[in-house]
């Protein structure tokens, strides 16, 4: 009887179809239970924030996209107004000044990591980087107000406003805090997960493709500007997608050094608010008000966004393996 069973289950295995309900273990049922139970809280919870938001969106309707004014109603006898422009292009803002500074920094580190290092420092420098994700945000919010902030008071942001146009561009800053400063230390903070992601996918272009490269004249710079990183194009789009999801929900840090401002200005030196900076500091002013609505609308903006940048690079850094697996 065991013997007919195996034989049974193997052929069910090797035609390819799924094991029956009869023939699965407790095991695979606990697994079953764990993911539907999974799936059900993921539900619930992107329910929850549709339901509380809805009133909101309703009330509102385009100007929690567009309007500038943030002015809870609760008690005061006047309608609420709550518009979002300012968060949305704070995030917005402070999440592309970070991106362009770590894919520049994170693409040159993973390229010399993977062919411009010796085999004993590659491992060390990979591991220093990797380990600056476990520094925890509230870390760089701190360093970055007490340390980069002053910096940038008397150094980069009189720097700035003197160029030609440069207070025009720039704007002027006053406490050092500033839309620059968060983009910066954003920058810092996704640089391990651009790193982890480009470093592999940069090592997975073909050996073959380099080494052909080079025998035909091309410098080692050639070969990593034109051969490269045109190979791995895809996986570090995706790679700089996925920082940038991570980039457009971070709380602690930004909210520390940004300066916390509702404004119309968006100038890289002036004070800003980000989508998630603005949740975590008025959450505790907005319990029992029809403010809270007003938050979880932002959030589900900035839950939509960031779900929709993680999918979309999940995707091409799996084209990108299947490319590479090809040839």
């Amino acid at each position: 009887m065991v013997a007919t069973a195996k034989t049974s289950q193997t052929a069910v295995e090797a035609e390819g179809r799924r094991p029956s309900a009869s023939t699965r273990g407790a095991y695979e049922w606990t697994l079953l239970i764990i993911s539907g139970l999974f799936g059900l809280v993921s539900v619930w919870f992107v329910g929850t924030i549709i339901w509380q938001s809805a009133s909101t969106f309703k009330s509102q309707g385009f100007y929690i996209f567009t309007g500038l004014n943030w002015i809870p109603g609760a008690g005061t006898g006047s309608p609420s107004q709550y518009g979002g422009r300012a968060m949305i292009f704070g995030t917005i803002e402070t999440s592309l000044i970070a991106m362009v500074i770590a894919v520049i920094i994170g693409t040159g580190t993973s390229l010399a990591i993977n062919f411009l290092l010796p085999q004993k420092m590659k491992t060390f420098v990979a591991t220093v980087v990797e380990l600056l994700a476990a520094i925890p945000s509230i870390v760089y919010g701190v360093w970055g107000m007490l340390v980069l902030a002053p910096w940038f008071l008397y150094t980069i942001g009189p720097f700035l406003s003197s160029l030609p146009g440069g207070t025009a561009i720039f704007g002027t800053t006053v406490a050092g805090k500033s839309l620059l400063l968060a983009g910066l230390v954003l920058a810092i903070m996704v640089l391990p997960t651009f790193v982890a992601i480009s470093r592999e996918v940069i090592g997975a272009v073909p050996h073959e493709l380099v080494e052909a490269s080079l025998s035909l004249g091309a410098t080692r710079w050639q070969t990593l500007w034109k051969t490269v990183i045109p190979t791995a194009r895809i996986g570090l789009f995706g790679a700089t997608t996925l920082a940038l999801g991570r980039a457009i929900g971070e709380t602690i840090a930004v909210s520390l050094v940004c300066g916390g401002v509702i404004g119309s200005s968006f100038k890289p030196l002036e004070p800003g608010v980000t989508i998630a900076g603005f949740i975590a500091t008025q959450w505790g002013e907005a319990v029992g008000s029809d403010q809270i609505g007003a938050l979880f609308a932002i959030g589900a903006i900035l839950m939509v966004v960031s779900f929709a940048m993680s999918v979309f690079s999940r995707r091409l850094v799996a084209r990108q393996r299947r490319a590479a697996a090809v040839v």
